[in-house]
């Protein structure tokens, strides 16, 4: 095998391109010390599942969000209500309503939980059956109830 040529079957590995040894495949043969390495079986779908779990993990950073929101937006209703009793003229500011709002951002980040979850191991197992289709009536529908639900927000806090 000439200097710096990589065998064949680790040409792929390293990104190399496969230069054939100077006496033809036979000599490659006859240089190769007898060890073979058995590659391990692969599933077909690996970059598909690589990416179901990437948009899994997204879900679960959006669900942290959204209850880390809820729990800071329920602390500063507190706040504003402890404000109200020290200075009654910050009785504007003091909505009861936020705290409510707060435990439903708490409540919505669990549903993502659990909803997350769920479409995780749907799809996995579509993958693996091969008989994955993207349905468009989810995706429209979580589109349409959080909107929904922020419409409603709007009006129930102001």
């Amino acid at each position: 095998m000439e200097r710096g040529a990589i065998p064949r079957d680790r040409a792929f590995f390293f990104g190399a391109s496969y230069s054939s040894p100077p006496g033809g495949e036979e000599e490659y043969e006859k240089s190769d010390v007898g060890v073979t390495v058995d590659s391990p079986k692969k599933s077909l779908h690996v970059t598909d599942h690589l990416a179901n779990e990437r948009t899994f993990l997204a879900w679960i950073r959006t669900a942290i969000a959204v209850m880390t929101l809820g729990v800071a937006i329920n602390r500063f209703a507190l706040f504003l209500m402890e404000m109200h009793q020290v200075v009654p003229q910050v009785r504007d500011l003091a909505n009861r309503h936020v705290e409510k709002l707060g435990i439903g951002l708490v409540l919505l980040g669990i549903v993502l939980l659990v909803g997350a979850t769920w479409h995780y191991l749907h799809v996995g197992k579509t993958i693996d059956d091969e008989t994955y289709r993207p349905s468009a009536r989810i995706m429209v529908g979580t589109a349409l109830v959080i909107g929904l639900m922020g419409g409603s927000t709007l009006i129930w806090l102001f």
